[in-house]
């Protein structure tokens, strides 16, 4: 009898899990990523950390991809998504940056990291209504480098990698 009883909650468990937000969306608008006015990032590291996103995000092929940067996706953003393609937006924010010191992680005490730290929001295309958000954090050591500590373009790419990688893993867990 406990067998059985403990073989319905586990299959009622199964049937009571929520929906994925995500699920059915194949194709992506990827918006200018913005940058919070009280953190020090440029506008060109924004650009080359939504590049990182979009690159990695098409080379996944978990969705199409539409890049608001490229002329030519912009013009295809503004046109309604093909019939059968359900169509999400993603916006990103960087919240938190801070650039770190090659020198302080030389040392190798933990100091002198490069953070990264961007808000995500996925919306659907059509009605606008907030699918999913997730806030990803990307840190560089430079540890185990060998070059005393790694160069701040390293870190910085390090950080942005570790960024979209989260992000994609977030987006394919939720599909």
């Amino acid at each position: 009898m406990s067998h059985t009883l403990a073989l319905l909650l586990l299959l009622l468990g199964r049937a009571a899990a929520p929906p994925k937000p995500l699920a059915g969306y194949n194709e992506v608008v990827v918006e200018r990523f913005a940058i919070e006015k009280s953190c020090e990032f440029s506008p060109l590291q924004s650009d080359a950390v939504q590049q990182t996103a979009v690159s990695r995000l098409r080379a996944r092929k978990t969705v199409a991809v539409i890049d608001r940067l490229d002329a030519e996706g912009d013009e295809l953003a503004k046109t309604p998504p093909a019939g059968g393609v359900k169509r999400m937006t993603m916006m990103a924010t960087v919240v938190e940056f801070a650039r770190g010191s090659r020198t302080a992680r030389s040392i190798s005490i933990g100091a002198g990291a490069t953070k990264l730290r961007v808000r995500f929001t996925i919306k659907d295309a059509v009605t606008g209504a907030e699918l999913f958000t997730t806030e990803r954090l990307g840190r560089y050591s430079g540890r185990f480098t060998g070059d005393g500590g790694g160069t701040n373009e390293a870190g910085f790419s390090a950080v942005a990698c570790e960024v979209v990688d989260g992000l994609i893993a977030e987006i394919e867990k939720n599909r």
